[in-house]
């Protein structure tokens, strides 16, 4: 019986990937359509590595599913994945898009998105937990390269006893942290009571919303996107700015918030449905304080700012929940 090397993704798509490199010829070019985990997540790492092992150069389009999708009834973010067969004597040309949204419908903006397509050739830091980020424009590459200008993980910040800041794992448009376990949505970090209003301001900033956009599976928020974001060395940061940040933005958080039952056959809850967007403005502070510590320039702070906005802002961008 022949054996996938691609066997511990457990995923049918990683082995038909893996085939259809056996069966091109050397210098052929070949392609799929595939979930975007498939350059997102730690599951894939094997088919990651067949990436780099079996294709000298290769190009990732990244494509939401909100608000607007690839294929009618795919309700998937998605990776076109088109490579040249052929083993690279170093390391391969990878080239990538950012993560493209869209409409459908009156307003469909979609007759144009492949001839927005723009395509970057990745030069990523050695230390990146993603080997193949969603990256697509110059600006990009440079804030990335300026997060780890900083030789930090959030990680090295976590301890056993301290304060708890538990991040919300789901939600498509914003990122948010509260120092509270409102469902099992939120997973929970520790970290040093000195470092926790730097931290949580971290976790409800733009910029690590954009960070995990790019390294994700722009679905769920795992320990990963979270543990290895590069951060800077919060020993050195006075602590009463972010201290009033946080504060301000649970204020807002908060009166923007609402309760709702939700009635099953089989359970029924209360959830606590928070509007995001109305927060906007104190997160806007939040990543210009961050854009100082990283070292940003107005450009890079726009960008992040200003990220998938239209989107974000608009009515695609439901009230995330709980």
């Amino acid at each position: 019986m022949q054996r996938f090397k691609t066997e511990p993704c457990a995923n049918l798509y990683a082995f038909v990937l893996e085939r259809g490199f056996s069966l091109t010829r050397e210098g052929g070019r070949y392609g799929m359509i595939v979930p975007i985990a498939s350059v997102s997540t730690d599951g894939m790492k094997e088919l990651q590595s067949l990436y780099r092992k079996k294709a000298k150069q290769q190009w990732h389009s990244h494509f939401a599913t909100r608000p607007g999708k690839l294929f009618v009834g795919v309700d998937m973010n998605l990776t076109i994945t088109i490579a040249v067969v052929d083993s690279p004597k170093e390391e391969p040309d990878v080239f990538s898009t950012t993560y493209y949204r869209w409409r459908n419908g009156a307003e469909s903006d979609r007759p144009s998105l492949f001839q927005r397509i723009e395509y970057l050739r990745l030069s990523i830091p050695l230390t990146h937990a993603n080997p193949f980020p969603k990256l697509g424009k110059d600006i990009e590459s440079r804030i990335l390269g300026k997060l780890h200008g900083h030789d930090k993980k959030l990680k090295e910040f976590y301890t056993e006893r301290g304060k708890s800041i538990y991040y919300h794992s789901g939600g498509r448009y914003w990122r948010k942290a509260l120092f509270e376990e409102l469902s099992s949505h939120y997973k929970e970090i520790v970290v040093g009571r000195h470092f926790a209003p730097a931290v949580f301001c971290l976790l409800n900033s733009q910029l690590f919303y954009w960070y995990w956009i790019t390294n994700s599976n722009c679905m769920d928020v795992v320990s990963r996107e979270v543990d290895e974001m590069p951060v800077f060395d919060f020993n050195t940061v006075p602590v009463e700015r972010f201290e009033k940040l946080q504060s301000e933005i649970l204020k807002a958080y908060f009166a923007n918030a609402e309760l709702r039952q939700r009635r099953g056959d089989i359970i029924s809850t209360d959830e606590t449905n928070f509007d995001v967007k109305e927060a906007k403005p104190i997160i806007d502070e939040i990543d210009r304080v961050l854009a100082q510590h990283y070292g940003f320039t107005d450009e890079e702070l726009d960008f992040i700012i200003n990220y998938d906005i239209k989107y974000r802002m608009g009515r695609e961008a439901e009230e995330e929940s709980e």
